[in-house]
């Protein structure tokens, strides 16, 4: 006899960006509707504004099981692959955006922004300046800036919240400087024309490796050559690159953790890998 049962569909994969809304939503959309085409498995897109990602003392959704995959910044990752039990894996494959710069490479930059009244025309100029930070987790705005200068350069440092508002913060005049994500500036940028006025780049830190898409530990072996086939060949969805052309973003190319290894030795040797992420 033949069963009438109905085939169960499987629940959607649940992806988690962390970098809204420094780039915007609707560019993550954008990406996870067309992998789900591509795997023909649903994604549900959820959105943490908190961090740049979860490190020593914040809740891992990966561990958890809550999400499949995740747009995280890159001391996130490093943080999440370190120690005995890693709960994520690179998808070997990274944004690549629309800056001259990066010519065609998965990179980007932090570039050290301040008022156009002030006279600095380098970092070098800053010492003892107040800096605005997007938050503790960021490489482009917090652990570039570390990475850049001695201890006690900053007279102040004010953790902002977003390189929007670290944007706000600057042309207010709560803080000297901030160093704010190539690509987030950019599309600032382009949206308030104005800012070309009355802000100005001394200096760009960089390039840093772009910030990695992961996949769940657990599904790597399926999951993460699965999506990042789709996101190499997103060139050939006409309606995912029609929706992420204004953001900015030209292609994806394959990477490996190779990328990411330099990075790693600099933060292991800091110890910011051990430091909590307040």
């Amino acid at each position: 006899m033949t069963s009438t049962r109905p085939r169960l569909r499987p629940r959607p994969l649940r992806a988690l960006t962390y970098l809204a809304p420094g780039l915007p939503l609707e560019l993550f959309q954008a990406v996870v509707d067309h992998v789900g085409r591509a795997i023909g498995r649903p994604i549900e897109l959820v959105s943490e504004s908190r961090h740049s990602g979860p490190m020593h003392g914040d809740h891992d959704p990966f561990a958890a099981g809550e999400a499949e995959i995740g747009f995280v910044c890159s001391p996130s990752y490093l943080y999440l692959t370190s120690g005995d039990a890693p709960t994520v894996e690179l998808v070997p494959a990274g944004f690549v955006f629309d800056d001259a710069r990066n010519a065609g490479a998965p990179h980007y930059f932090s570039d050290v922004v301040v008022r156009a009244d002030r006279g600095e025309r380098g970092l070098d100029d800053l010492r003892g300046s107040v800096l605005g930070f997007n938050d503790t987790c960021s490489m482009s705005g917090y652990y570039a800036a570390l990475q850049a200068v001695d201890e006690g350069f900053f007279g102040a440092e004010i953790c902002t919240g977003s390189h929007a508002a670290s944007i706000e913060a600057l042309l207010g005049g709560d803080v000297d400087v901030a160093c704010i994500d190539s690509n987030v500036l950019a599309l600032e940028r382009a949206a308030r024309p104005a800012l070309g006025r009355d802000l100005r780049v001394v200096e760009s830190l960089g390039p840093h490796p772009i910030q990695p898409v992961v996949v769940r530990r657990d599904l790597a072996d399926e999951l993460a050559p699965a999506v990042a086939d789709a996101l190499l060949g997103m060139a050939g969805d006409r309606d995912a690159r029609d929706r992420t052309r204004a953001f900015g973003l030209r292609s994806f190319a394959p990477i490996s953790a190779e990328l990411y290894a330099e990075e790693r030795r600099v933060f292991e040797r800091l110890g910011f890998l051990s430091a909590r992420c307040g």
